[in-house]
């Protein structure tokens, strides 16, 4: 059989519903507006809701198989044949013509354009709601965040827009279930105080939180004062609690979770440790404490920092940007034996990276050396080249190997 075509698929796709070819397999029902039933593919009882089929995306899923996909693969699945004898169970393809192809075309571009939207309208109304979590967050200044970082042998500028605490702020993680095994929304399993940081896109707009949730090292955090950073009554500094990143624990399997999270759209996006209308000099790192340990170090040495602009990135790739491809990396394997795969040290020009201003004359972006080597170095190189402008100095400066800037930091303090 020769190749199938998007509109001989989309007529195949047309020609036979996805509800009424899983209705020749399985009893299903109505149920809230949902499609559902048991699975044709791994079974179940009668009023078993595993299966669903999603009509006007043309698409079934199975919770419990895991799998999913259009009414091709359903027959592949539950027939057990290939993709080509599924075609011909459904009728084969048949002659197209102009009228027919250019109908299929525009159907299938008013469903993609509508998933756009859909997608566009989720991440428009997730970034207001983060947005005003961030509106109802505190100065960072003399507050459990701010221990955080006095533990960490970090200081805070005077001016740190882009950092903020909250009291409290809610840990999703997973779904919960209700008694039909429905999924009833998001699961909350955590609550408590957290330095927020918000990321601000190229065009100047909020576009997301960075979270790290905290606790008092080694008790619990306290009383409503403690919270708020203060230090219990008639104490003296030093008797001031520390607090560390904390340990929250998936209730389902005990793992624990990663202390922190980022919300809404980081692409592009940067964090403002340190702002300036028109910096000259740009300090760029993955994290907020990497940022912040590079800051401190030239505090302390008494180094010049005015006119300079320092700004954590939340992650390497969206500090570098998206590569022009993918290659093998040089020792690193797959179980199966492969090469694993990494972003190569050459950008994908049709992406923009990090909004760099027009006026950084030198630019310095900052490798952990507790990241995996290959890909950070192919993360630096990429970043360089991508920021590249006449007259602009870019300093790659890496952390020695197994230790990053905070580590450096804090050994200088105690030697």
């Amino acid at each position: 059989m020769a190749r199938i075509s998007e509109d001989e698929l989309d007529d195949i796709r047309a020609r036979n519903p996805i509800a009424d070819i899983a209705m020749g397999y399985t009893k299903l029902r109505r149920v809230g507006g949902r499609l559902v039933g048991p699975c044709p593919i791994c079974g179940g009882r009668a009023s078993s809701q595993r299966f669903e089929v999603i009509e006007k995306d043309g698409n079934w899923v199975c919770a419990v198989c895991p799998d999913g996909g259009d009414v091709i693969r359903l027959v592949e699945k539950v027939e057990g044949c290939d993709f080509r004898a599924a075609i011909e169970k459904l009728g084969g393809r048949t002659a197209i013509d102009a009228a027919r192809a250019k109908e299929l075309f525009e159907e299938r571009e008013r469903k993609r354009m509508a998933r756009e939207k859909t997608s566009a309208d989720y991440r428009e109304a997730e970034r207001k709601r983060l947005h005003r979590t961030w509106k109802q967050t505190l100065p960072i200044h003399d507050t459990i965040a701010a221990r955080y970082l006095e533990g960490r042998g970090l200081q805070l500028p005077e001016r740190c827009p882009g950092l903020r605490f909250a009291p409290a702020i809610p840990y999703w993680h997973g779904e919960t279930v209700d008694e039909h095994g429905r999924k009833a929304g998001p699961r909350k399993i955590h609550e408590g105080p957290a330095m927020v940081g918000a990321f601000i896109r190229p065009d100047g707009k909020f576009g997301g939180l960075h979270l790290t949730w905290l606790r008092e090292f080694p008790a619990h955090v306290g009383s409503a004062a403690t919270l708020q950073g203060a230090s219990p009554q008639g104490s003296g500094h030093e008797e001031r609690p520390s607090f560390t990143k904390a340990e929250i624990l998936d209730p389902d399997t005990g793992e624990i979770l990663n202390a922190k999270k980022m919300r809404g759209s980081k692409t592009g996006a940067y964090i403002a440790i340190v702002m300036h209308d028109a910096p000259k000099r740009l300090v760029i790192g993955e994290g907020i404490e990497t940022v912040l340990s590079v800051w401190t170090a030239m505090h302390q040495a008494g180094r010049p920092v005015d006119g300079m602009a320092f700004w954590a990135a939340g992650d390497l790739g969206n500090l570098a940007g998206r590569a022009n491809r993918t290659i093998n990396h040089p020792t690193l394997k797959r179980p199966n034996g492969q090469s694993q795969k990494v972003p190569d040290r050459f950008p994908d020009l049709d992406d923009p990276g990090l909004s760099i201003p027009d006026s950084v004359e030198e630019l310095i972006l900052l490798g952990d050396g507790d990241s995996e080597a290959v890909l950070t170095e192919y993360a630096m190189e990429r970043a360089a080249r991508r920021y590249a402008r006449v007259g602009r100095v870019i300093r790659i400066a890496f952390a020695p190997a197994g230790l990053d800037f905070n580590d450096l930091l804090k050994a200088e303090v105690a030697a």
